[in-house]
């Protein structure tokens, strides 16, 4: 359980970085492209509009028809940008949008003022587009790949008396938003993997902390458990390890059953453990009968033996109490089923509530046959140990009345893991 939860969150976590750091990255990509396709478009308006304050002739040049000569030192201007950088066009358009020059004599006296750019740049607002050229008077921009367009008013007393587009290659723009935009994304990818080792880190020194306090949380439970159940056992001194190799027949006798259909979704990993962790405490109701009769070792009378079965409903007294004081569900639940009814029988001439079949709590069921098996097993003062084959023939005719059929069905599968575990931990 606790494996699994370290490697859900190891997967979330890396996914959950993974997809922000992508996102990041390219969020910044996305501004530093901006930023700067931004920083060539702010350059050149302020460009033209510092040097053309020194061409006075450049805006009557712009009140001319087309085909009009352009004064020389405007060209010398305009052929100046075309040097400047990587920008390979320029245009300059009147005020109705009729090409007035450009280094491509073709364009010269064609009207595009349907031109959105244009009509923008007309109203004072420089602007611009970065992209491939696709507009009709971009016919020779064609095929030149991406292409920052800029269109800047060409202003005088605070009126637009024309418009100058230039063209500029995207390819140095790419190489520098390509080179930057690496650097963006390697440190951002750095960080996000720096992160998620930082995080992980940090949950994996406290998961193993949580882990270990929960491992000496649950040895501490087992402990007391163990100390709980052998304070009835303190009565009988015969019964040495009767706690440690009921818990493991319990186990066998549950992992067996867990195969059939019918039990598969019932005995689950979950429900064997705490089953397994109440066996010790099956007999704990003995600290409420009297030494006299526990230590008897004769007979006992009928009525000894009427106090000597109330152990069940003392120890399911004594496991309902201490249930009470938890806010949760526990194990004590399989427990309090387990201490009542282990000594009921299939056919219901058990007792203390004479139960019968199925009514039987399947904890009880299990632990019966667990508990009988080691009973006969191990030496008493009133009587000597059976071998494993005479408590099978036992057990075998007990099948469908004292047991039930299925558990002992269990039982008959793994009966040699019963006889070792019987020789290993013998008293």
């Amino acid at each position: 359980m606790g494996r699994n939860i370290l490697v859900s969150y190891t997967i979330i976590t890396f996914i959950v970085i993974a997809v922000t750091s992508f996102m990041l990255a390219f969020y910044l990509s996305r501004l530093n492209t901006n930023h700067l396709v931004r920083t060539h478009i702010d350059i050149y308006p302020n460009l033209i509009q510092a040097i053309i304050k020194d061409h006075p002739n450049f805006f009557e040049y712009l009140e001319s028809p087309p085909g009009t000569s352009m004064p020389l030192n405007s060209q010398e201007f305009l052929s100046e940008l075309l040097e400047f950088h990587a920008i390979f066009r320029v245009k300059v358009w009147n005020r109705d949008g009729t090409i007035l020059w450009s280094d491509k004599p073709d364009l010269v006296g064609r009207n595009f003022g349907d031109n959105a750019n244009f009509q923008k740049a007309m109203k004072g607002e420089v602007n611009a587009q970065y992209k491939r050229p696709e507009k009709a008077e971009n016919v020779m921009e064609q095929g030149q790949g991406t292409v920052l367009e800029i269109y800047t008013p060409v202003l005088r007393n605070g009126s637009v008396k024309g418009v100058i587009e230039l063209y500029e290659a995207g390819r140095d723009i790419s190489l520098k938003i390509d080179e930057s935009t690496g650097i963006i994304r390697k440190v951002v990818l750095a960080s996000g993997g720096f992160l998620y080792l930082l995080l992980f880190g940090i949950y994996y020194g406290a998961y193993s902390k949580q882990r270990n306090a929960a491992a000496q949380l649950i040895e501490t439970q087992e402990v007391t458990i163990l100390a709980l159940a052998y304070q009835s056992e303190l009565h009988d001194i015969e019964t040495g390890l009767h706690l440690d190799r009921t818990a493991r027949y319990v186990r066998i006798l549950a992992e067996e059953l867990a195969m059939q259909p019918k039990y598969r979704s019932y005995l689950t990993s979950s429900y064997i453990t705490d089953l397994v962790k109440s066996a010790p405490l099956h007999d704990i109701g003995k600290v409420g009968v009297t030494d006299a009769i526990l230590l008897k070792p004769g007979r006992l009378t009928d009525q000894e033996q009427a106090e000597m079965r109330r152990h069940c409903e003392y120890g399911a007294r004594i496991l309902r109490k201490a249930e009470e004081k938890l806010s949760f569900p526990s194990f004590l639940t399989i427990a309090v089923q387990l201490v009542l009814n282990h000594h009921e029988r299939w056919d219901g001439s058990g007792y203390p509530q004479g139960l019968a079949g199925a009514d039987i709590p399947l904890s009880a069921r299990i632990m019966s046959l667990a508990d009988v098996y080691d009973a006969l097993r191990s030496k008493r003062s009133y009587k000597s140990a059976l071998s494993h084959e005479q408590c099978v023939g036992i057990i075998l005719e007990g099948k469908g009345q004292q047991f039930d059929p299925l558990v002992v069905e269990a039982f008959l599968n793994r009966e040699k893991e019963f006889s070792d575990i019987s020789n290993q931990l013998a008293d």
